[in-house]
């Protein structure tokens, strides 16, 4: 065989492996890429909550705040999670129950503003709207029970 044929096979084979390769990794890309796409649509990492109560209460009735959450959390079996920051200038209440999740956490800029969100923990078997409208409605009077809190519902 001819040293030019030898050069129009060693080109050919070269092109032939580089396709073969550029075809591999686009499709084991593709691959990862639809086991992402699976995993973010179960999980998302941002999860809007499904609803919210927002309350503006003093810094002096703090532990005011956190003995009615124990109290709720304990009426519908909750876990219930409280942690401080900053020296005590924030805190986060964490709530955790079969379905759902309830956080709040104080902002250093705006101490007396505070929202509970209510996230779902599983949006593809999430709880019933029954359920929410409940806790809801619970967690808001007993928050009413604080004096000259001011409560302001959200969806």
């Amino acid at each position: 065989m001819s040293t030019k044929h030898r050069k129009w096979y060693f080109l050919i084979g070269s092109v032939l492996l580089v396709l073969i390769c550029a075809f591999g990794c686009v499709n084991a890309a593709s691959k990862y890429i639809d086991k992402a796409s699976e995993y973010n649509k179960k999980y998302p990492s941002v999860q809007s909550p499904i609803r919210t109560l927002s309350i503006q209460i003093g810094e002096d009735q703090r532990e005011e705040l956190f003995d009615h959450m124990r109290k709720f959390s304990d009426k519908y079996q909750l876990e219930f999670y409280l942690s401080f920051y900053n020296d005590k200038e924030t805190f986060y209440i964490f709530m955790d129950g079969e379905g759902l999740v309830i956080r709040a956490l104080s902002q250093p800029t705006l101490p007396s503003n505070l929202n509970f969100r209510f996230f779902e923990k599983d949006p593809t078997n999430p709880p019933s709207q029954e359920t929410v409208d409940e806790l809801f409605s619970d967690l808001k009077s007993f928050i009413s029970e604080i004096p000259n809190v001011t409560i302001t519902e959200e969806k």
